[in-house]
């Protein structure tokens, strides 16, 4: 028997569950490593629902859900962010959350193949995301699927500094 995986764009009235999924996976993600007053402050400015309704609202800003046998259990954020490889045609992967119970499953896999054809769909040939430098996990998971470090920046957790190492992903899309 297949499972029922379903992946597609959220609307605003999704936000509250995204804000449910981000704050659940924020926590078993780096809530061991990091002190409950840092991650609080970053929960709170971040997974807000005013904040997350905001970004489903911007333009140029995708969120996809994935739902298994009917349930949300993950969902990627892409953005224009021109702070990073301003000189290139690229997409960021802000957000790839999927929640613990369902690792293993390959749906983080399937959504990172959604994301890699929306930014290829909006004619972007480079995606690229930040990855904590502690996130082995995450780093040999984005290495597998064939992005490669290119440099690292300063993310603040609370009033923590954490350095993320850039990773990119050249995509071939077709020029016309």
């Amino acid at each position: 028997m297949s499972k029922n995986i379903q992946i597609r764009e959220v609307n605003y009235l999704d936000a509250p569950l995204i804000c449910k999924i981000s704050e659940e996976t924020f926590i078993d993600t780096y809530g061991e490593q990091n002190t409950p007053e840092n991650l609080q402050a970053y929960l709170t400015k971040h997974f807000n629902q005013a904040q997350i309704l905001t970004e489903i609202q911007t333009d140029r800003t995708i969120f996809l859900i994935v739902t298994l046998e009917d349930e949300a259990v993950g969902y990627a954020k892409l953005r224009v962010n021109k702070s990073e490889f301003s000189d290139r045609n690229a997409l960021e992967l802000e957000r790839i959350y999927v929640k613990k119970d369902f690792h293993g499953q390959k749906l983080g896999g399937l959504l990172l193949e959604q994301c890699c054809e929306k930014t290829k769909a909006v004619g972007c040939d480079l995606l690229w995301l930040g990855v904590w430098e502690y996130n082995l996990k995450a780093l040999n998971f984005y290495k597998s699927k064939g992005f490669e470090i290119n440099g690292s920046h300063i993310f603040m957790l609370g009033s923590d500094e954490q350095t993320d190492y850039l990773m990119t992903k050249e995509l071939n899309i077709l020029k016309v």
